[in-house]
């Protein structure tokens, strides 16, 4: 079945625009030590505090990070990247004949002022973010966009 392709998840999509390389465990051994290692971490982090005999919550915090988490900062800095642009729901919709782009029974125009717009007929990516906003790509870029309001019928 050469030339099939597995749909990805949104969390494998993300993992690939942020670069991100995932090592599988790839024995139940190495499941075991990972698990395992874990545990233990998080086995120390309830009983240290406690054997230091720390009273309050924000001392514990304190502590937490002062005696028994790693000092050092493993993160690796993300430049030119829009977190809220890769870890948002993405949705493929097809432009209509009039550039309008519908999504959630709503209706959004692709406005004439951008440089590169896609055709009628033509994919395009809606992305809607957790705060809820709503953006429109096609080609790795953010459209220009207007929200079209239908006039309300007067039935009566």
């Amino acid at each position: 079945m050469a030339g099939i392709t597995k749909p990805k998840s949104r969390f494998w999509k993300a993992r690939g625009e942020l670069g991100i390389e995932v090592i599988p465990a790839n024995s139940p051994q190495a499941k075991g030590r990972v698990e395992r290692n874990h545990g233990v971490d998080q086995d120390r982090l309830v009983k240290e505090p406690r054997l230091a005999g720390i009273p309050t919550i924000a001392e514990a915090n304190r502590f937490l990070r002062e005696v028994c988490l790693p000092k050092d900062d493993a993160h690796v800095p993300l430049f030119g990247v829009d977190l809220a642009d890769i870890l948002c729901f993405g949705y493929e919709r097809t432009v209509s004949n009039d550039y309008i782009v519908r999504f959630e029974n709503r209706l959004f125009q692709i406005l004439k002022e951008n440089r590169n717009r896609p055709q009628p007929a033509k994919q395009v990516t809606v992305r809607k973010k957790l705060y809820g906003t709503i953006s429109i790509h096609w080609n790795g870029k953010a459209l220009k966009i207007k929200e079209v309001r239908l006039p309300e019928s007067n039935a009566a």
